[in-house]
């Protein structure tokens, strides 16, 4: 059995029929919390057709790559310094424990943990 890799031209002409009566679409993934339902396009409802993870990421405007890379970190931002032994500290920044969104995660991975503060260790 083979993958569709995207909706067909019939499953898109009707997606955008039923955006244009006012119909909105939802998904839901994994979060911090449990289950985080986000609204959809049509062109992300599309993109879901074939990849989720490609149409959450971008729901939240990061990448694909991003996107997984937040869930396989636990939702954790991690500490962006490295310890004596020249490895990347462990901890998570401050408030970067169950960060809640993937762009926010972004942003914050690579800051400082309470130990490490502005980078000082």
């Amino acid at each position: 059995m083979t993958q569709q890799t995207k909706a067909s031209p019939k499953v898109s002409e009707v997606i955008q029929r039923l955006a244009d009566s006012g119909i909105g679409f939802t998904a839901s993934h994994d979060g911090p919390a449990g289950m985080v339902t986000v609204t959809l396009t049509p062109g992300q409802l599309e993109m879901f057709w074939s990849d989720p993870p490609t149409a959450f990421a971008s729901v939240y405007g990061v990448s694909r790559d991003d996107y997984i890379a937040w869930h396989a970190a636990g939702y954790m931002a991690q500490c962006g310094n490295l310890t004596a032994r020249g490895r990347r500290c462990r901890n998570a920044v401050v408030d970067g424990h169950l960060v809640g969104s993937p762009d926010r995660w972004l942003a914050m991975n690579g800051g400082y943990c309470n130990v490490h503060g502005e980078g000082f260790s």
